[in-house]
Formats: structure tokens, sequence, C-alpha cells
């Protein structure tokens, strides 16, 4: 061992140099580094957390994550056992959802509801000429399609506006065409229009069928333009999805005085009578059904319930047939 002080050679492990008297520095014991096995098993515990969660989530927005349902009753007036019609019977989905309308309807006007309240609101209507049963058939597939999903807003869906007329097949209810006493307090057509109005609705479907040679005869959206715009944007938006024609009106309730879309429509809630062409009414012709159907899913679609470029809305909707 050298003396860094005098240079001098001393034997190794000395403490003093045997020449200067300088002391030695004591050698630094070098540390050894331990494996660090906890932080591996932290960093496995906070990965595995993670996919718990993120799994936990998955599950939650596919299968709990549906919007609340209700059916409601509009009135206890003109109920009426609709399976008594057997177009009625063998057409509507065979489901739990379309017993319950069916036992509802019963005991008065059902109406069937998803959401829970908050907008954007539809309210679709359909039957108030009871020997128009396709979109009333269109109504009730809606309904099987829309239940146990998640969708935007609310959805209000009155598939018989009188299921009265609609079990004996006629137009009229008790003689009186709904179509025409929106107006007069304490109809069922005037009750539907409170209804939409008191639940904030942003769009109206009153739901029609027409036939061959008729008024207007051809599968169309009817709409108007005073005082409520928005009628005719709805029809216009409507349109554009489902490639039908718009038959637009310059002032509400002059051509149909009475009628649930007029009424609406004078009230400022934007509304809309959309119509398929039939060969005759009191019957069913499933091509009809399924134009009248296309019809509703445009209204959801263009007042913003339905969107199918939304990913959430797809991954919620998956464990069904996504969107």
């Amino acid at each position: 061992m050298k003396c860094q002080n005098c240079g001098t050679e001393n034997k190794d492990g000395a403490k003093f140099c045997k020449k200067c008297g300088a002391t030695f520095d004591k050698p630094v014991e070098q540390s050894v580094a331990t494996p660090k096995s906890s932080s591996k098993r932290t960093v496995l515990i906070v990965v595995g957390v993670l996919v718990i969660a993120i799994a936990l989530a998955l599950v939650y927005v596919v299968f709990l994550d549906v919007s609340p349902v209700e059916v409601e009753q509009l009135t206890t007036a003109n109920s009426g056992n609709v399976l008594q019609n057997p177009h009625i019977a063998s057409n509507i989905p065979d489901s739990n959802i379309s017993d319950t309308i069916v036992q509802a309807a019963n005991s008065g006007v059902p109406v069937y509801r998803i959401g829970d309240g908050s907008g954007p609101v539809t309210v679709i209507c359909a039957g108030v000429h009871g020997d128009q049963l396709v979109p009333t058939v269109a109504a009730m597939d809606l309904i099987d399609y829309l239940d146990g999903r998640k969708i935007r807003g609310t959805v209000y869906i009155i598939p018989f506006a009188s299921p009265e007329a609609v079990s004996q097949n006629t137009k009229l209810t008790n003689g009186v065409n709904l179509n025409t006493v929106a107006d007069e307090e304490g109809t069922v057509s005037n009750l539907i229009v409170d209804f939409a109005i008191s639940h904030n609705a942003t769009a109206v479907g009153d739901f029609h069928e027409t036939e061959v040679g008729k008024n207007p005869g051809i599968t169309t959206i009817m709409c108007s333009q005073v005082p409520t715009y928005g009628s005719y944007v709805l029809a216009r938006d409507m349109s554009e999805l489902t490639l039908d024609t718009t038959f637009t009106y310059t002032l509400a309730g002059i051509a149909y005085d009475g009628a649930i879309e007029d009424e609406c429509n004078l009230a400022g809630t934007p509304a809309v009578t959309p119509l398929v062409v039939v060969g005759d009414h009191g019957q069913v012709s499933q091509a009809a059904v399924r134009e009248s159907y296309d019809q509703m899913l445009a209204m959801l679609i263009a007042n913003g319930n339905l969107d199918y470029d939304d990913a959430y809305l797809k991954l919620a909707n998956s464990d069904i047939d996504g969107f």
C-alpha cells in the first residue's frame, strides 16, 4: 500500500505510514443493490385493478345501462280488447312488452315510455282512426325494438289512440272522428295534444295511412310552416331519411282543423302527419307496415333519440343487435 503523502510502500492493512505517520483512509464499502421485487408486484396489482375496472364498466354499459321503461295510461276511456281484431292479433310482436300493452288497452289508452323524461322528447301516436291498422302494428313493432335499449332523451308511443275502435276495426270511435276533435276538451285526441305539450315534446307524429285514389293517396309526410316552422323542418329531415315526399301547408289548422298535428303546431309544438299508402283500410300489409315503421325510426333519428353513429349507443345496445 503506497502512502499518498510521501510515496512510501507500506504493508497492506496498515493504519499509519511507517515513514511519515500519515493516516490511511478506511476503504469505502460498496453496497450491493438488492432486486426490487416489490415494485414489480405493485405494477401487477395496479394493472389487475385497471383490467377489473374496465371489465366492470363494460358489463354495466352493455348489460345494465338501459333507458327506463314504463307503461302509463292516458285515459281510461275508449278501452277495448284489441286482440279481438284478428289483423292485430296475428301481426303484432309476440313479446312480454306487447302483452303488457295489450292488457293496458283493456283498461284505456296505453302510453309506452322509454327514457327518464329528459329531452329530446318524441311523441308518436297511431290508431286515431281505428281501421288504420298499419301504423298501429308499426308502433307495436317500434315498441318491441326500443324495449330494453339505451336511447337519448325520451320517447312516448301511443299505439292505440282508441283501443275500442281498433278492436271493432272501425274508423270512428262511438261515431266520432278523432281526427277532427283535437281542439275539443275531453276527447282522446285533445288529451294526446295536451300530453305532448305538457311533456315538452320537441317532435310529435300522428301516423296514418291513406288509400289509393284518396287524399293524399300517396306515401308522404304532412306538415305546415306557420306558426311552427319546426313542423316543416321535422318533415324535411324525416323525408331525407325515408326518401318520402313532403306535403306542406302554409298555415296549420286550415285544411285539417281539429287534427292532432294542426293543434300541436298551433300551440308551438312541432308536429307532422306521416302517411303510408294502402289498398284498403282495415287490413295489414307488411310492406306498408315496414314503410310506416321506417317513418317512425326516421322521426326518432331526426329528433335525436337515435343516432346510429354514436359509439356509446352502439356499445350499450351491442348485447341486443347493436345500432
